[in-house]
């Protein structure tokens, strides 16, 4: 199943952020590769730039996701998913892809009765609302085993119907990282931040490796206040 857009020159789609990803691992890989070429460290700085990079791509793209929020966030109590409505998608259930309305064409409108924003397309039809849900998936439910502590990142979009679409954005993320009560730390988490959502991700997939993590803030780019 393919994840199309109506215009490729706008908007961030699934497959828009895959390309985006590939321009960033490239700059990256190189930037990383010399790096690697005069270090003394060996296959260990190897092992450490491949976990930046993992890293790295998947943050790319749950910033790239997350930032096309339209509501407040609803973040699992283990902070491990966050679910979030994404403006301006619709299946299309004759070629069975995921369609975006062209960014271009939104209008902003204002309901006096519900005191709320609102969007329009070019034809004056209310912009359709997908629901979003982004979540780091243990590989194993048992917290006996190692496999616990690591997982794959998904992606999974739904119009409220039959129809819902689930995309892998990676896979195998984990660490052996521990908080300072010795609980292990997981490899995603998801922190609301006021409109902001706040990223931290671990990766750390071998013991004798150096650890690796990103935290960031992202702030939804649609988002809108009701006054």
């Amino acid at each position: 199943m393919q994840f199309q857009s109506n215009n490729p020159q706008s908007g961030a789609t699934l497959i828009e952020i895959l390309i985006a990803s590939s321009v960033f691992i490239v700059v990256l890989i190189l930037s990383l590769g010399a790096a690697t070429e005069f270090s003394n460290y060996g296959k260990q700085a190897d092992a450490d730039a491949g976990i930046q990079l993992d890293c790295h791509r998947a943050f790319s793209r749950v910033e790239s996701i997350l930032r096309q929020g339209w509501t407040t966030p609803v973040i699992s109590s283990d902070g491990t998913s966050v679910e979030v409505e994404v403006l301006g998608y619709e299946y299309d259930s004759v070629n069975e892809t995921w369609q975006r309305i062209d960014p271009a064409t939104w209008k902003r409108q204002y309901d006096t009765t519900t005191a709320s924003y609102y969007f329009i397309d070019g034809d004056g039809f209310e912009l359709p609302v997908a629901n979003c849900l982004v979540e780091w998936q243990r590989n194993s439910t048992d917290p006996n085993s190692s496999d616990y502590y690591f997982g794959k990142l998904t992606c999974t979009l739904s119009d409220g119907g039959v129809n819902s679409t689930i995309w892998t954005l990676s896979d195998n993320l984990g660490t052996f990282e521990t908080h300072d009560n010795g609980d292990r730390k997981n490899a995603l988490e998801f922190i609301l931040n006021g409109k902001s959502i706040e990223v931290r991700l671990h990766m750390q997939r071998d013991e004798n490796e150096v650890p690796f993590s990103i935290r960031s803030r992202i702030q939804q780019r649609n988002f809108l206040n009701s006054q």
